[in-house]
């Protein structure tokens, strides 16, 4: 078994065992007297521990977290977070909530915070490991009885717009539609606002002249175009073929004059995003993007991105320009922030200065309904507090996907026909398609609920996008467990994601060189705020002087692997991939140290859910316009079809987010 399969067992064990005993709360035989010290308190004085300071480190989403716990001989006395990767926002919670918990309640009987399972586990586990150094009983800290949870007194608001969740494009929703003077309520099921949006890795496609001028084309790109420039129009959805014609010309006269500056136009991009969409059924049946939902994404996205920004000072857009994995083609933009950071604290402050009520740990459960019109929500807060709000105007529904609910993306699967129960996602937690639930069951459409994106550059354990070192898709080499190439590296996510299916234990490396791993210093940190050091310390990341010292650390034939990259390295060199027709090279793998990163597939995107028109209006099975009712971001369906084109996900919140604020408080 390999090293990587054996962590990930580990990992599941783990969880599965936080998991029983958390849900064990109130099982503990009332007749057990209660721990000295603690909240219940008592009288027994007898040493529970070893007083003294003990430190551990266990695996967390994004690295590991070092926690240190201070013991008397009969209490814990503190509980501190140190060394950590772990996602600001999303790990907050858990590091503002459980040190406080555990010493208050002398329990480590506590549930995870929804949407940081993972750090919320890692934190009980290194204490629980403190707690054995320190010779005290774990399992009697993990069963202890705890007080139960009362649900306070029902709540009901009204507001002009209610937005159930506060993800990118809950907040663009509420920042759009709050400047517009309406009232606005949002609420999160989450502890913290950003869902999958502070997740993402901050990729953001978006056609723009003046950045991609920068950029040179290459031969490759250019015989690219010259296959779309002889396309017979006939042979794609009737709808689409306008914007081809009008793409043939432009490349046309792109030819005729410099060809050494990178070609673009949002009728390319619309294009690839109706290629990249492009999909076959496992029933036989076709799906492709909506081009009106399309081309909306599309001629928008700059000036969403734009609008973005303006609202904080802090937060700029680089001027380099790359590929995201499986983005197709040179547009993607990234902040001046780390991440998906860049993203939402300049909508969470213009929400929060809007006036915007917030409500965090807050779900929806379903929506209220009069005379076919959509007036409210009745949601839960955490503690089972009933929650009812009022619409005046409309409800705008941006939970995000299903990706977080295997069972769900089982139950629609057109495409796969190899998920599973226990397959890892790049997701919240959270993301488990509420929004999606509610809206079916009155009567909303939903399409293209059968395709499911799997990421396949994804960490073995934890099934996260951080935790790696590479930059632009064009730069990235994969090779299997053999040390060999087995897919393009620049194709769309769904092909590289059955490729990699293929091999051995579905794991494979992303090969670097020092520039192509974006020239990591030490103590340095990715894209991701991982601490470099710590991610080879770890093992997450392989580094080594030589190739043929890399490939021992990966287990592979060196001279093979070696002439492996050598190979890639004359394909750069020459503009041509004779292997598998990688339509951008970038760099040569030749200048040390090198650097290998195990990936494995896991749920990324779903593409399914909610249908909408381009005004983010939900429709009915009938195509018709549910009264009062918008929908943006991955709660939605008919964009992305059957596989969503890297870099897309942000401008399609951002794009959609912001229409459904504003459509909704135009509202009479």
């Amino acid at each position: 078994m390999k090293q990587w399969t054996k962590k990930l067992l580990a990992f599941c064990m783990v969880a599965t065992l936080v998991c029983s005993m958390v849900g064990c709360a109130g099982k503990k035989d009332p007749s057990i007297p209660p721990t000295a010290g603690t909240a219940e308190g008592g009288t027994n004085t007898e040493a529970l521990y070893k007083a003294g300071t003990y430190t551990a480190r266990k695996q967390g989403n994004g690295g590991m977290i070092s926690v240190t716990v201070e013991f008397s001989e009969t209490e814990i006395l503190s509980v501190t977070i140190g060394e950590n990767q772990e996602t600001e926002g999303i790990a907050t919670p858990v590091f503002d909530k459980f040190p406080e918990q555990i010493v208050k309640g002398q329990t480590l009987n506590i549930d995870a915070i929804s949407g940081a399972t993972i750090t919320s586990d890692a934190v009980i586990e290194a204490v629980s490991d403190c707690v054995e150094q320190a010779g005290g009983d774990v399992n009697e800290l993990k069963n202890k009885k705890v007080a139960s949870t009362i649900a306070g007194e029902d709540i009901e608001k009204t507001a002009d717009i209610i937005i159930v969740g506060g993800g990118g494009a809950g907040l663009s929703a509420a920042v759009s539609s709050s400047d517009l003077g309406a009232s606005v309520i949002l609420i999160e099921k989450g502890s913290a606002l950003g869902g999958n949006t502070l997740r993402a890795g901050g990729a953001y496609n978006a056609v723009d002249p003046e950045r991609q001028a920068a950029l040179a084309m290459e031969g490759s790109q250019i015989t690219e175009l010259k296959e779309i420039a002889a396309l017979d129009e006939t042979t794609i959805a009737e709808e689409y073929r306008p914007t081809l014609a009008t793409l043939k010309e432009q490349i046309k006269e792109y030819l005729k004059g410099d060809t050494s500056v990178l070609f673009d136009s949002v009728e390319l991009h619309t294009y690839q995003t109706y290629k990249g969409g492009k999909r076959t059924g496992l029933d036989g049946s076709e799906i492709y993007g909506d081009f009106n939902l399309v081309q909306t994404l599309t001629k928008n996205s700059l000036d969403a991105l734009n609008w973005l920004v303006s609202h904080d000072e802090e937060v700029g857009i680089s001027d380099e320009i790359g590929t995201v994995l499986g983005g197709l083609w040179p547009r993607m933009h990234s902040l001046s922030t780390s991440v998906g950071h860049g993203f939402i604290t300049p909508l969470q402050k213009a929400a929060e200065a809007n006036g915007v009520e917030i409500i965090l740990e807050t779900a929806g459960k379903e929506l209220i309904m009069e005379n076919g019109r959509v007036v409210g929500v009745i949601a839960e807060q955490a503690d089972g507090t009933k929650v009812t709000l009022h619409a005046n105007k409309a409800v705008i529904m941006a939970t995000g996907g299903y990706g977080a609910n295997p069972k769900m993306a089982m139950k629609y699967d057109n495409y796969w026909g190899c998920l599973n129960e226990n397959m890892a996602t790049t997701n919240t937690v959270l993301a488990t398609g509420d929004g999606i639930v509610m809206g079916d069951a009155i009567g909303a459409n939903l399409v293209g609920m059968g395709f499911v994106q799997l990421m396949p550059s994804s960490q073995p354990v934890t099934g996260s996008l951080s935790g790696g070192l590479w930059t632009s898709a064009e730069n990235q080499v994969f090779v299997n467990q053999e040390g060999k190439r087995f897919v393009s590296e620049y194709e769309s996510r769904d092909i590289m994601a059955k490729a990699a299916l293929e091999q051995t234990d579905a794991m494979f490396y992303i090969i670097c060189d020092q520039s192509t791993a974006g020239d990591p210093q030490p103590g340095g940190q990715n894209g991701w705020g991982n601490d470099i050091d710590k991610l080879i310390e770890d093992g997450s990341v392989l580094k080594a002087d030589t190739l043929e010292e890399l490939a021992k650390k990966i287990g592979c034939d060196p001279t093979s692997f070696v002439k492996e990259i050598e190979r890639y390295n004359n394909f750069c060199e020459n503009g041509v991939d004779e292997d598998f027709g990688k339509v951008k090279l970038g760099e040569q793998i030749d200048v040390g140290p090198f650097y290998a990163t195990p990936r494995s597939p896991s749920i990324h995107h779903t593409m399914g859910g909610l249908q909408i028109n381009e005004k983010a209006q939900v429709l009915n099975i009938d195509g018709e316009v549910i009264p009062g009712f918008y929908a943006a971001g991955e709660v939605t369906g008919g964009i992305h079809a059957g596989n969503r084109v890297g870099g897309n996900a942000i401008p399609d919140i951002m794009v959609f987010g912001y229409i459904a604020g504003e459509n909704a408080a135009a509202e009479k």
